[in-house]
């Protein structure tokens, strides 16, 4: 999958008071389009058997200090990323969390796996998900939201972790999708943090690399990283 200029991708900078809520109704769908969501997602099920149809949030009114959305559905995200046009004019707008992660050394990313549904190959913050619930809760913990990443993907205990202010809003110009960038600091050494991924992560990422803030990798890399790292 070849990503457009990072030119292309909005950013928006972030307040650090910033609020989410889930205050607007969930969109109806014609006929047409639930026939194509269950198609899509029967057909992931085939390759993908441990897909769950979560409550992801999805944006509808971003702002610098106020984020203002609905409760959706995985799979209509999902069949979104396969057919972008699916909601014609009115796009979804899933949230993720993504991470800038600092160890002691200096900043972690990683390259998300081949097996993975949405840019495999790709270099990324660390960690990096949905924003999703099983409470459908009204205000978003965005903090709280990147510590459960942290412990799924990486194998972290959230006393190791420190989430620190939102630097930027980054909205994918296919998938619509946006990412909210958060800086990150981890109590452990590279190499604590590699083998601690190995030993008890979810196999997100293939690979993790510690770079320098100004010398990320020259190719593959997702645009919401690289304006993260243009703005730490």
């Amino acid at each position: 999958m070849s990503l457009s200029s990072s030119h292309d991708w909005p950013i928006t900078p972030l307040s650090s008071s910033l609020s989410v809520s889930a205050n607007q109704p969930l969109p109806s769908l014609s006929t047409t389009q639930e026939k194509r969501i269950e198609s899509i997602w029967a057909s992931a099920l085939t390759k993908h058997p441990t897909l769950y149809n979560g409550r992801v949030f999805c944006a509808d009114i971003i702002e610098p200090s106020h984020i203002y959305g609905h409760w959706s559905e995985y799979r209509r995200v999902l069949a979104q990323m396969k057919q972008p046009d699916i909601y014609g004019h009115h796009p979804l707008r899933p949230l993720a969390v993504v991470g800038l992660m600092r160890v002691k050394e200096g900043v972690v990313i990683g390259r998300r796996s081949p097996n993975a549904i949405y840019l495999p190959h790709y270099w990324q913050g660390v960690p990096a998900g949905n924003v999703e619930s099983r409470e459908r809760e009204s205000t978003i913990n965005l903090a709280n939201q990147l510590i459960a990443e942290c412990q799924e993907e990486l194998g972290l205990e959230p006393a190791e972790c420190k989430i620190g202010i939102p630097l930027l809003a980054c909205e994918h110009p296919s998938s619509h999708i946006v990412d909210i960038g958060l800086s990150l600091g981890v109590s452990l050494s590279f190499d604590e943090l590699r083998q601690r991924s190995h030993d008890k992560g979810n196999a997100e990422y293939d690979a993790l690399e510690l770079i320098l803030p100004h010398s990320p990798p020259s190719q593959n890399i997702v645009p919401t990283l690289k304006a993260m790292l243009e703005r730490s």
